[in-house]
């Protein structure tokens, strides 16, 4: 902390009211962040580790696994699957399957979440049909919670036109996602596991899909390893299952409860409307963690004049399979610079990172996770320096586009100069 209490802004998530969220530094006040989201449909995990849900305009601090909290910052979101709790229902086919409703606590402390039971030694699973934003190939991410019942062993499909389609094979002892294969034109990407406690866990996997209007999902308990509708040694094997979420992104945003249609979560507008100036040499801390991607060319952060002429940018980039951050920054009156350009490759997402960024009249330091990474001069000195009146923009400002999900773990700006020694040290994760 003590390299922190050096800095002359300091964001680390703890208060927060309506519409606002608080800053450590400066005390007054004056640097505090404004917040909306329109919508009460936002969820995050609360101090004990359970989900809730959280009113229009109220940040979301997020407590993953009893940690010290993040603040939440997600783009607009849609889970296009009906009855996202109600395996039950008639939204969700059975085949082979019994689908038993509310009968544990699921990871809302809720007693709503089903029990899914074999029937059947051959292809046993439950699925549901939803429709695409369009019939064109899109990058996707299903995801749901499971606990396990009997059987060590757990299987997932999502499926365009057969017999394009990904599989995943979970298995609970090891608690991994051991196989993901792709088939036809599908092709397979990132996959996560989460645990939630008592004994629940996310599951989630991204892929591209084919150009059928509709995708998939189809969830197997099983007692040996295979897929969906492959034979398995019992017919008694099961699981219980809550939340499932289907979206388009690469990677899963916060869980959004659907009924008897889809449901969109609004995207989270923290910014901050104060000012302040800088001096001639200062340092730009930030650590997050991207979760999800949605397009190139998001701000994750944005550190600009009113005008945005003169700014420092932190965005989104793709490439291939590929997703990182790249850094800008204006200098000489309003010429973009870029410090780590979108070809780099340097700062990845889907894991936490510790951001460093030193502007000390025209020259530039960038220390990530402990390491200096990039090291260079532009013309003329930087223009967020020198007397600039600058403010924090965390999200997008207009509801046409949507951003990546962050985790903010903190956000400090230095008005003097860090030592190499202490950019490395506070950048070490």
């Amino acid at each position: 902390m003590a390299i922190l209490d050096k800095s002359k802004f300091l964001l680390i998530p703890s208060g927060y009211k309506s519409a606002k969220v608080y800053s450590i530094f400066p005390s007054s006040g004056a640097f505090d962040f404004t917040f909306s989201r329109t919508g009460d449909d936002a969820t995050r995990q609360n101090v004990s580790g359970l989900i809730e849900t959280k009113s229009a305009n109220i940040p979301r601090l997020n407590h993953y696994n009893g940690g010290c909290p993040s603040l939440l910052l997600e783009g607009s979101a849609s889970n296009i699957v009906f009855r996202s709790e109600e395996f039950d229902n008639a939204a969700w086919t059975k085949t082979n399957i019994t689908a038993t409703a509310n009968q544990i606590t699921s990871p809302d402390n809720t007693t709503n979440a089903d029990k899914i039971l074999r029937t059947s030694t051959s292809g046993s699973f439950v699925s549901q049909a939803a429709t695409k934003s369009s019939a064109a190939a899109l990058q996707m991410t299903t995801s749901v919670f499971v606990k396990q019942g009997e059987g060590d062993y757990f299987a997932l499909r999502s499926t365009g036109t057969s017999p394009n389609r990904v599989d995943a094979k979970f298995q609970f002892s090891t608690k991994t996602i051991y196989s993901y294969t792709a088939t036809g034109t599908f092709t397979a990407g990132n996959t996560k596991v989460e645990e939630y406690g008592n004994g629940w866990f996310r599951l989630q996997f991204e892929y591209t899909t084919d150009t059928a209007a509709t995708i998939s999902a189809t969830f197997s308990p099983r007692a040996s390893d295979g897929t969906v509708d492959g034979t398995n040694t019992t017919s008694t094997s099961f699981v219980y299952l809550w939340g499932c979420q289907i979206e388009q992104s690469v990677g899963a945003s916060t869980y959004i409860k659907t009924e008897a249609a889809a449901v969109t979560r609004n995207f989270d507008d923290c910014v901050n409307t104060s000012t302040f100036t800088l001096g001639a040499d200062a340092t730009f801390y930030f650590d997050f963690e991207v979760d999800n991607y949605t397009d190139d060319f998001r701000k994750l952060l944005l550190i600009k004049n009113a005008g945005l002429t003169k700014y420092l940018l932190i965005n989104s980039i793709k490439d291939g399979t590929n997703y990182f951050a790249y850094i800008r920054a204006t200098s000489n009156n309003g010429t973009a610079n870029s410090l780590v350009a979108s070809s780099e490759y340097l700062i990845p997402f889907f894991q936490r990172n510790k951001l460093a960024i030193h502007l000390f009249g025209n020259s530039f330091k960038v220390f990530l996770n402990g390491s200096q990474i990039k090291a260079g001069t532009v013309t003329g000195d930087f223009d967020v320096l020198n007397g600039e009146a600058i403010v924090s923009d965390f999200a997008e400002s207009t509801t046409a586009l949507t951003n990546s999900s962050r985790k903010i773990y903190s956000h400090a700006i230095f008005d003097e100069s860090l030592t190499t020694s202490e950019l490395a040290t506070l950048t070490t994760l």
